[in-house]
């Protein structure tokens, strides 16, 4: 009988699935201003339409354990900060973009801290300060949920 040489790490009756928030230009001086969920754009397009679209719904309990953001330029100045939030409830997990971390942020929390069950929604909002730069930064936010499929 051989042994396995490498540890494997299951969460067992779940699975990490990464929800995909964003925002173009992000703009200085908002408060929980909503992400939209990322979108695959037609580079073929004539216009820029926008989804409108800001929450997922999960349709088996989970807990939401993690948040990251991108920025598609480095900060220059000021703080943005994103937050997952349950039914438009704010969850207090919270990462930001600063003079520490300016271009890439994470934060995670242990499991059972913020929970959902199926059918609720998971969204996330920006907040930045009124020094925010560059305006012209793309942004991109995975909120990290656990997704619980007992009975699947």
């Amino acid at each position: 009988m051989s042994r396995a040489s490498q540890l494997e790490r299951i969460i067992a009756k779940g699975q990490l699935v990464a929800l995909q928030f964003m925002q173009s230009d992000v703009a200085a001086s908002q408060t929980n201003a909503a992400l939209t969920v990322a979108e695959v754009r037609d580079t073929a397009a004539t216009t820029d339409d926008q989804n409108a679209v800001d929450s997922y719904v999960i349709p088996w309990d989970f807990e939401i354990i993690g948040v990251s953001a991108r920025s598609s330029a480095a900060r220059a100045a000021g703080t943005a900060t994103v937050e997952p939030l349950v039914n438009a409830t704010a969850t207090g997990l919270t990462a930001a973009l600063d003079g520490t971390t300016t271009q890439s942020t994470r934060s995670t929390q242990n499991r059972g801290a913020d929970t959902g069950v199926a059918g609720d929604r998971v969204a996330c909002r920006i907040t930045t300060d009124g020094t925010w730069a560059p305006v012209t930064a793309d942004i991109v936010v995975t909120v990290w949920v656990l997704v619980h499929i007992e009975g699947v």
